[in-house]
């Protein structure tokens, strides 16, 4: 494995950012779901959308509703096509039981991709859509080496 050289600089992740078509209903689906509480919501004018910071477990969750969305199909379409146009792929969190997770997402009525799906390595996921489409991955950690 090779080391990288550090940067000249300090650095820490500050939110992951994901364009939404209703901002009321993604804050609605991201509490009810992941139960991420609302920070802020406010207007930014110098990209022409309207914004909410959501808090979630060690990180923060910004959406964004620009006035002129738009749907590139290809971002969103089923696995494993999905990772064929070059840009980000999903969010993923680790949790300790999957398997009671994919229950509470099934009895949320969450759109799901696929269920405890083996990834090879003893870990296992579960692919889910927010109500955007947006693909989130949740699994539970096995022998992976980056766990």
């Amino acid at each position: 494995m090779t080391t990288a050289a550090q940067p000249p600089f300090t650095y820490s992740l500050h939110n992951v950012t994901i364009s939404v078509s209703d901002l009321d209903a993604s804050i609605q689906w991201w509490n009810r779901v992941f139960g991420l509480t609302l920070l802020a919501k406010s207007r930014f004018d110098a990209i022409g959308a309207d914004v909410a910071f959501l808090k979630g477990p060690g990180f923060q969750l910004e959406l964004l509703q620009p006035a002129d969305g738009v749907r590139i199909p290809e971002l969103t379409a089923e696995p494993p096509a999905h990772i064929r146009p070059i840009g980000n792929k999903a969010l993923v969190f680790r949790v300790e039981d999957l398997a009671s997770v994919t229950r509470t997402f099934r009895e949320l009525g969450v759109t799901t991709v696929w269920e405890q799906m083996d990834l090879g390595d003893g870990s296992i996921s579960t692919a889910i859509r927010d109500n955007d489409g947006n693909l989130i991955n949740v699994f539970q950690q096995g022998a992976s080496p980056i766990g």
